[in-house]
């Protein structure tokens, strides 16, 4: 479990510290404080040094270039570095605690990379100029290199983008990224899980565990039945991330589309599942609460905590919501045997570490009204 994290150079943090971290583990703050900001570092570290998890963060800020014609999208990475702007001997490192593998990326002359003609083939006018060394992590199991520190080269252009998508253009680094490690999985505020729902669904039917996600979904709905996933030959158009979902309730004649359902029966859905895909993993979701009413979010956060601690999960999440720290105070408060796997970090980029809550002070602060949030 990472119950450190130290952070250099990335984003809006010049050094930073976070010292305490729980199994569950709110951060909380204000407004461009950096809280997404530490889930991407810890996603980025969990996954060995995956290239990968750096173009799905810019990605999901919409941090993008797109030419013009049909040439495809690119990631623009000068913005994971503090300052916004990557040039040669740009540099962050990321560290944690208990095993994980400390990770450096540091931008290099195009010579220092080795050649990019084969990996920029198709990739249009957008050309290498430059390159990212990635060096940490872990390499893949079957790799001829396995056991050796991990290093991969990502090519940029003179702008500091690189392709979003490899799976659609050549490659843009070489290295082998891990396949070992421990599951992960990043749910974004639009509810989208980093791993194909589909997928999630086929190994909890595998697993028989179908039922837990529906006692999940009872924490909103209690007269919910069933959920049922439509294949891809009658939902052409869904992608692999999404999925089309229908539900059903009692005494109802038909079964209904989730989406109809509002955003809070998609969240819970996504986040019950979510922690059955990352048992002895980590699950990392931005804004916990997104779309969930304040009456639900005590047990919300027992579905959290108790899943979490069954099955060896970590948790990292983040919230601008008062109501949501006051829910898991609640749930602290009714469960105080649970009281050590809780914490809440109050983030601020200007400093240089969090300011820690541990369970007990949860409650205490919630009781005083004091504000944990800065």
């Amino acid at each position: 479990m990472l119950t450190c994290l130290d952070i250099s150079k990335y984003r809006g943090f010049h050094q930073y510290k976070l010292d305490g971290i729980a199994r569950v583990t709110l951060f909380v703050g204000k407004n461009n404080s950096g809280k997404t900001s530490v889930l991407e570092c810890a996603h980025f570290l969990a996954s060995g040094g995956d290239p990968d998890v750096l173009a799905a963060a810019a990605s999901r800020r919409n941090e993008v270039v797109q030419l013009k014609g049909d040439e495809p999208a690119f990631v623009d990475v000068s913005h994971l570095f503090n300052g916004h702007e990557v040039l040669p001997g740009s540099d962050f490192s990321i560290t944690g605690s208990n095993g994980f593998v400390p990770i450096k990326v540091t931008a290099v002359a195009l010579h220092e990379a080795g050649p990019p003609e084969e990996f920029f083939a198709f990739s249009g006018s957008m050309r290498p100029a430059f390159a990212l060394k990635i060096e940490g992590g872990r390499l893949r199991a079957d790799s001829k290199d396995h056991g050796k520190p991990a290093s991969r080269t990502v090519f940029l252009s003179a702008e500091g983008a690189m392709l979003i998508d490899h799976r659609r253009s050549p490659r843009r680094f070489i290295g082998d990224v891990r396949t070992e490690g421990p599951p992960v999985v990043f749910i974004s505020p639009d509810s989208l899980p980093s791993v194909p729902l589909g997928g999630m669904w086929n190994l909890i039917l595998r697993d028989k565990r179908e039922n837990e996600v529906k006692e999940a979904m009872r924490i909103l709905a209690p007269s919910l039945e069933d959920i049922v996933f439509q294949t891809s030959e009658f939902a052409p158009r869904i992608s692999s991330t999404q999925a089309s979902v229908l539900v059903s309730f009692k005494n109802d004649v038909r079964r209904v589309p989730l989406g109809s359902m509002g955003d809070g029966m998609r969240r819970l859905l996504f986040l019950s599942m979510s922690l059955i895909h990352v048992r002895k993993g980590l699950l990392l979701v931005d804004e916990i609460d997104t779309g969930l009413h304040h009456s639900v979010m005590a047990d919300m956060w027992k579905l959290v905590v108790k899943t979490a601690k069954t099955y060896g999960i970590q948790v990292l999440a983040t919230t601008h919501s008062l109501d949501c720290m006051r829910g898991l105070a609640d749930f602290v408060k009714q469960n105080p045997e649970d009281s050590d796997l809780v914490a809440v970090h109050r983030v601020d980029c200007n400093a240089d570490q969090t300011v820690v809550f541990p369970g007990p002070q949860v409650v205490t602060a919630a009781e005083q009204e004091i504000e944990m949030r800065g």
